[in-house]
C-alpha cells in the first residue's frame, strides 16, 4: 500500500513544483509588460518637453500675442501629454513594485528547479 502512494505523492509534488515554476514565470511576464509601460511613459512624457524646447528656440522668429491661440493649443496639448505619460510611469512604478513583492513571495527558484530536475531525472 506505501508504494502505491509514493507515485501519487511524488506526482503531486511534481504537479506543485510546476505550478510554483509557472506562477513565477507568470509574474516575470507581468513585470516585463509593466516595463514596457514604464518605457511608453517616459517616451510621451519626452514629447513635450521636445516641443517646448522647440518653442523656445524658434521664439525669437514669431509674436506670441499673433499666435496665441496655437500656443494655448499646444499648451493644451503638452499638459495632456505630461497627463497621460505621468500616470503611465507612475502606476507603471506601482505595478512594478507589486510584481516584486510577489515575486519575493515566491519559494527559491533555485531549489525549485534543482528539485524539479531530479524528479524528472529518477
Amino acid at each position: 500500500m506505501t508504494e502505491e502512494a509514493e507515485p501519487i505523492d511524488d506526482d503531486t509534488h511534481q504537479s506543485n513544483i510546476r505550478t510554483s515554476l509557472a506562477f513565477i514565470r507568470t509574474v516575470d511576464a507581468e513585470k516585463r509588460t509593466h516595463l514596457a509601460e514604464l518605457r511608453t511613459g517616459i517616451g510621451i512624457l519626452t514629447i513635450p518637453m521636445s516641443l517646448l524646447t522647440i518653442l523656445i528656440a524658434t521664439s525669437n522668429y514669431y509674436s506670441v500675442i499673433q499666435v496665441l491661440g496655437y500656443i494655448l493649443g499646444l499648451a493644451i496639448g503638452i499638459l495632456l501629454l505630461l497627463l497621460i505619460g505621468g500616470f503611465l510611469v507612475f502606476s507603471s512604478f506601482r505595478k512594478i513594485r507589486t510584481d516584486d513583492r510577489l515575486r519575493g513571495k515566491c519559494d527559491d527558484l533555485s531549489f525549485l528547479i534543482t528539485d524539479f530536475n531530479n524528479h524528472n531525472h529518477d
